[in-house]
C-alpha cells in the first residue's frame, strides 16, 4: 500500500452560461471528469520505535484521491450558487484539511485564493469539513487541494487593480484588518475583492496561512465591505491584498 504525507490535485471547473459547470483535470473534454493529478510528496521511512506515534501520519494516495473527486460536484455546486450573484466569479483556490485517525476532518481553511468570495468559500469549506476520508496511519493526515473555476467566456472579466489604487479608504481600514488577523491569532491573510463601478465591494473573499485564520476570515470580510472605494470606472474590478 503506498502512503504519502501531503496530496495535492489541481480540478478546473467552467462555468457556462446556463450555470452548469464541467468537471475536469488537466485538458480533459468538457464532457467527461479526467482523473485528478496528485503530486504526492513521499513519506520520509524510518525505524518506528515500539507504542510512538507520529504527529502526522501517512494517507493513502488513490483513496484521497477518490474522496476529492467524490466531493468536486457538490463543491462545483457552490460556485454555481455564487456564478448566479457575480457572473464573472473565478480564479483559483487550495483548501488545507486535516483528518482525524477516524476519518473526519479536524479543521479545513482556504490556504490560497484570489476566487473572490467567502460566501462561496464557506459552502466549499463546509463540504469538506462533512466528508469522509480514509483513515491515516500513525497519527493524523493532512491534504491539500486547488481548484481553479472559469467564468464562461461570455463574461466580460472585472478589470484588474492593483492595492494602491484602493486609495485612501483602504489605507484607513488597515489597522481594522490587523487587529481581525491578530486577534485571531492568524499569520498572513490575503483578501481578494470584486469593486462595483460605485466603489462599494460585490464580495469579498479571505485566505489564510494557518489554520487560524478561518476565525478571522469573518472578521476582515465584515470590515472590507463596509468601504467605500474609489469608483473603477465603467466596469467592476478585482483586487487581492496582503494583511499583515
Amino acid at each position: 500500500m503506498k502512503f504519502t504525507r501531503l496530496l495535492r490535485c489541481t480540478i478546473t471547473v467552467v462555468a457556462l452560461s446556463t450555470f452548469a459547470a464541467q468537471l475536469g483535470c488537466g485538458g480533459a473534454a468538457p464532457t467527461s471528469v479526467a482523473p485528478v493529478m496528485v503530486d504526492a510528496e513521499p513519506v520520509e521511512t524510518s525505524s518506528p520505535k515500539m507504542n510512538s506515534r507520529s504527529e502526522i501520519g501517512g494517507m493513502n494516495e488513490e483513496k484521497v484521491q477518490a474522496a476529492f473527486e467524490r466531493v468536486s460536484p457538490r463543491l462545483s455546486r457552490c460556485y454555481q450558487k455564487g456564478v448566479q450573484r457575480i457572473p464573472y466569479l473565478g480564479g483559483e483556490i487550495r483548501f488545507k484539511v486535516r483528518v482525524t485517525e477516524e476519518g473526519t476532518a479536524r479543521w479545513a481553511f482556504v490556504k490560497d485564493s484570489n476566487l473572490g468570495d467567502r460566501e462561496t468559500e464557506a459552502c466549499m469549506l463546509s463540504v469538506l469539513k462533512a466528508t469522509r476520508w480514509p483513515k491515516p496511519v500513525g497519527g493524523e493526515g493532512l491534504a491539500e487541494n486547488s481548484f481553479t473555476f472559469e467564468p464562461s467566456s461570455d463574461e466580460r472579466l472585472p478589470v484588474p487593480w492593483t492595492p494602491d489604487q484602493l486609495g485612501t479608504p483602504y489605507k484607513k481600514a488597515k489597522p481594522a484588518l490587523a487587529t481581525c488577523r491578530s486577534q485571531a491569532g492568524a499569520s498572513q491573510l490575503k483578501a481578494t475583492l470584486y469593486i462595483d463601478t460605485d466603489g462599494k465591494p460585490l464580495s469579498v473573499g479571505v485566505s489564510s496561512n494557518d489554520e487560524r485564520g478561518e476565525e478571522a476570515a469573518e472578521c476582515v470580510a465584515g470590515a472590507l465591505r463596509e468601504i467605500t472605494f474609489p469608483s473603477p470606472g465603467s466596469y467592476a474590478s478585482k483586487v487581492s491584498v496582503d494583511i499583515n
